[in-house]
């Protein structure tokens, strides 16, 4: 694809919200980086064990290079598949890191036959955290204090209220990111042409006069976070 032109990037018009996230999860460098690691070391393992349906599994299980220590993603807040002795097979480290639900996907391929992705997490603030008033809460966060004493059903229908009215300001204003595939996609589509281009070492300058970027810097950014962890946020928007 040249990043230069934008019919190049005409398959965009047929993703959903799997393949949108996909399309920035195969430009993140750090999973780039993973998956050479990974095929490389399944390949050996393939090569040494075979491949299904010959595989020997009980000796495949037996390698240590098929595992990976579960204490390496402790605190990244991502569903584990179930593994031993404290260890997850390779396969479902990437899994776990990335999202992914089946076997990782080449990063190569940008429009894969099948994408089965985990349930994107949702963060909730623990209890006991929120009787601390002075929440240092994400941009386009709302906090709402409950009253588990009284009846919830009325302070549900007010906090819903609320909800939507603060939306609705965020809206007006334009501090608030795409609400549904359709309303993301133009902008999603812009930024995989900056990634392209960055990726080719073009200049930042280059880049905003072809593409007729505003603020270059910012959008470089929230491409990256895209790339890096809001991938998954896609995943949660409807279509």
């Amino acid at each position: 694809m040249n990043w230069r032109t934008d019919s190049d990037y005409a398959f965009c018009d047929q993703l959903d919200a799997a393949g949108w996230a996909w399309q920035f999860l195969r430009r993140e460098p750090d999973y780039r980086s993973d998956y050479a690691w990974f095929i490389d070391l399944w390949n050996q393992l393939e090569t040494a064990y075979g491949a299904p349906p010959q595989r020997d599994f009980f000796k495949w299980k037996q390698d240590p290079r098929a595992w990976r220590d579960e204490s390496e993603m402790a605190d990244c807040n991502r569903e584990i598949c179930p593994g031993e002795n404290n260890q997850v097979l390779i396969e479902c480290w990437m899994g776990a890191k990335w999202g992914l639900r089946k076997f990782p996907i080449d990063p190569a391929l940008n429009l894969p036959d099948e994408l089965v992705w985990r349930d994107a997490p949702i963060q909730v603030v623990p209890f006991e955290t929120s009787r601390n008033i002075d929440l240092q809460l994400p941009q386009n966060s709302l906090a709402l204090i409950f009253d588990l004493s009284l009846p919830l059903p009325a302070q549900l229908e007010d906090a819903k209220k609320q909800i939507v009215a603060a939306r609705h300001q965020c809206a007006i204003t334009g501090n608030l990111p795409p609400r549904n595939v359709r309303e993301g996609a133009p902008l999603w589509r812009l930024w995989l042409r900056l990634l392209d281009a960055l990726d080719n070492e073009t200049t930042l300058s280059t880049i905003s006069e072809i593409l007729a970027l505003d603020n270059p810097e910012r959008d470089t950014i929230a491409a990256k976070t895209m790339c890096r962890s809001g991938y998954r946020r896609i995943l949660m928007l409807e279509p």
